[in-house]
């Protein structure tokens, strides 16, 4: 990483002039950004405008959620050596969303450039074989793989940075066929359907999608070092090994019925009342006594038995579990997550936070004086969050995606 830093600030024009001041040779180099949603309809345009002409060499970006309702606005940018990084864009279709209420993330061709106007979700009597936009996994990594990304040797890609939709799964198939040794990670972009009138907004250079993925494929050393936190969880079983599973179900937990296992746990840590109704609870994957991935546990049944994770595929049998328990009422501030860890260049996803108080606790002694409507810069820091979560994939495991709330995957170089 060349240049990173987080601005965070009330109002547009104190994030306009400060990118006005970055060093001029940064222009010569790829750059990532995300900018919160919540900036004032009115600014988004020529804030997405000027990051989007900030780089000569390609920008890719999204639209992601505050920290919290009232937070300032937050704009992220890092900028990367152009001999080390490659820009793409994704249309590879993903899975399309069955749950009711959620948006459904088609790819189209010809989209408007206009940051605010609105656009159908699906094309009038356009038909989607998914069947056949499944059989394309059969073909050959480079046949699938975003253009920009076929000519680069598999040896020589250590990392993928993505911002997506949330229907990532065709790309996921693809990076993982040609790049099979790279850590993947993405950050799920905010859904913007009231913002911008799209159901996620993501910018590639000038052009703004509604649907895919955009993102950086790193290569040269330094391989940064990735690290993940799960901060506000409450282990309620010892370890468990799954016993049998399939899809995104586990069926059996040590010989038994996972849905009881949960029930007893829950009983027996006196987990009840009203107040405990929006608790969330989780399937830890443990590595070596620590926790490796978290699954959000959506449903389960006693009679059945069977516990649904928000995952495409549950762990194997022989994997060592734990279940885990989230007070709704628990807050995770920002700087939990990822002041301990900070480094020079650090890049953090955040699944999105709940407390009022995560900006302040995060900038404390580092506000910037004399300019109005600055809160802070953190230089050295790109930290973008968001209510839909972060995906990651590390050698030898398979795509997982987590949503618990502060949670957070971090490259440090």
């Amino acid at each position: 990483m060349l240049y990173s830093s987080t601005i965070l600030a009330r109002n547009a024009s104190s994030i306009l002039s400060r990118l006005s001041r970055l060093p001029a040779e940064l222009r010569a180099h790829p750059l990532l950004f995300t900018l919160s949603a919540d900036a004032p309809p009115a600014s988004l345009s020529p804030l997405v405008s000027a990051l989007s002409s900030l780089s000569s060499s390609g920008s890719v970006g999204c639209l992601s959620a505050a920290a919290h309702p009232g937070a300032p606005i937050a704009c992220s940018l890092a900028f990367f050596h152009k001999e080390d990084a490659t820009p793409f864009y994704s249309d590879i279709p993903g899975r399309p969303e069955t749950q009711v209420g959620r948006w459904h993330a088609m790819r189209k061709k010809g989209e408007d450039k206009s940051l605010l106007g609105s656009e159908p979700l699906l094309e009038e009597g356009e038909n989607v074989d998914w069947e056949r936009i499944w059989s394309r996994g059969s073909l050959a990594g480079d046949d699938a793989l975003p253009s920009s990304l076929r000519g680069l040797r598999q040896a020589d890609v250590h990392t993928i940075i993505a911002l997506t939709d949330n229907a990532p799964q065709g790309l996921n198939q693809a990076l993982s066929s040609s790049f099979a040794h790279a850590t993947k990670l993405g950050l799920f972009a905010s859904s913007t359907p009231f913002v911008t009138g799209r159901p996620y907004t993501l910018i590639f250079n000038d052009s703004v999608k509604s649907s895919g993925a955009v993102g950086l494929a790193l290569s040269a050393s330094p391989r940064p070092v990735l690290q993940t936190a799960f901060p506000g969880l409450r282990a309620i079983t010892a370890p468990l090994t799954v016993t049998q599973s399939e899809g995104n179900l586990v069926n059996e937990l040590n010989n038994a019925n996972p849905t009881a296992l949960l029930i007893s746990a829950i009983e027996k840590s006196a987990i009840a009342g009203d107040a405990a109704k929006d608790d969330e609870f989780y399937l830890g994957v443990l590595r070596d006594g620590e926790l490796w991935q978290l699954h959000h546990i959506m449903a389960g049944g006693p009679s059945r038995g069977t516990m649904a994770l928000e995952t495409e595929t549950a762990p194997g049998e022989g994997t060592s579990v734990q279940l885990f328990h989230r007070p709704s009422n628990h807050d995770v501030a920002l700087a939990d997550a990822v002041l301990p860890g900070r480094a020079k260049n650090t890049l953090a996803f955040v699944a999105s936070l709940q407390s009022g108080d995560d900006v302040a606790a995060l900038v404390e002694g580092e506000e910037e004086g004399g300019e109005d409507g600055l809160v802070a810069v953190l230089e050295d820091t790109f930290v973008a969050a968001s209510e839909n979560g972060f995906m990651l994939r590390r050698e030898g495991e398979v795509t997982w995606t987590c949503i618990s709330p502060g949670a957070q995957v971090r490259l440090t170089w």
